[in-house]
C-alpha cells in the first residue's frame, strides 16, 4: 500500500477549510461546528484554489505550493498541485509524478484515523474542542478567529485556528500546528460548489510517456 503521510495532513487540512467556508460566526464555537455539518449536507461537491504555506521548525526553512483541490461525495479526490496529481475514485489511487512522468497506482484504503467529507461531520465534534478566541480587523473585513484543539493525546495536530469573515462567512485563512510543531498555513483563493464535476473527473487517463506502477 503507498503511504503519503505527507498528503493526509494536507488533505485533511483542506477539508477542514472547505467545511468552514460557510461558518456563521457566533459566541458559540459549538455551533458554529453545527452550521457546518448542516450547510454540509446540502453540498454535492467542490472545487477549491488555495496556496499553501509550510515552515518547518527543525531546519527552519520553509516551502509555498499553489494547488488545487476537487471533491465529491463518495470519497472522490482530485488534487493538482504543480509536479504532481493525485486522484481516487473511492475505489483506486493514481499518484501522477509530473516530473518523472510516472503514475503509481494502489487501491483505495479507508484510513480510521483521516478525516474524510463523510467523516469529518461527527469527527470534528468528537475529536476536537472548539473555541473562539478573538476578534481581528484587516484592511477590508472584520474577522473572527476560531481555535481548535484536540481532545486526544496523539493526534496529528497541536491546534488548528482559522481567520473568518464575518460579513462574507468565508474563510480567509487557517493555521495548523503539527505534533512536530511544523507550521502550515493555507489561504483560500477561489471556492465553487456544486459545479456538477463528472465522475469521470476521479478516474485517471493513461497518458502517453508516463511509467506506469500498478500496485493493485
Amino acid at each position: 500500500m503507498i503511504q503519503f503521510n505527507w498528503n493526509k495532513i494536507f488533505l485533511t487540512s483542506l477539508l477542514l477549510l472547505i467545511f468552514t467556508a460557510s461558518l456563521y460566526p457566533g459566541n458559540d464555537a459549538d455551533a458554529l461546528l453545527k452550521k457546518v455539518q448542516k450547510k454540509y449536507e446540502t453540498w454535492k461537491d467542490a472545487k477549491i484554489s488555495f496556496t499553501q504555506e509550510v515552515k518547518f521548525s527543525v531546519t527552519k526553512t520553509e516551502q509555498l505550493f499553489i494547488g488545487t483541490l476537487i471533491m465529491k461525495k463518495g470519497s472522490r479526490y482530485r488534487i493538482e498541485l504543480e509536479d504532481r496529481n493525485i486522484i481516487t475514485d473511492g475505489i483506486s489511487v493514481w499518484s501522477i509524478n509530473k516530473t518523472n512522468k510516472q503514475v503509481v497506482i494502489d487501491k483505495y484504503h479507508d484510513d480510521p484515523k483521516a478525516l474524510t467529507p463523510e467523516k469529518v461531520l461527527t469527527s470534528i465534534p468528537k475529536k476536537y474542542n472548539a473555541s473562539i478566541l478573538n476578534k481581528e480587523e484587516d484592511a477590508d473585513a472584520k474577522l473572527t478567529v476560531l481555535k481548535l484543539l484536540p481532545k486526544e493525546e496523539r493526534s496529528s495536530f497541536k491546534s488548528i485556528k482559522m481567520w473568518i469573515d464575518e460579513d462574507k462567512m468565508l474563510i480567509k485563512k487557517i493555521q495548523i500546528l503539527d505534533s512536530s510543531n511544523n507550521t502550515t498555513t493555507y489561504i483560500i483563493t477561489d471556492l465553487e460548489v456544486d459545479a456538477g464535476i463528472p465522475d469521470s473527473y476521479f478516474v485517471y487517463k493513461p497518458e502517453s510517456g508516463y511509467e506506469i506502477i500498478d500496485l493493485r
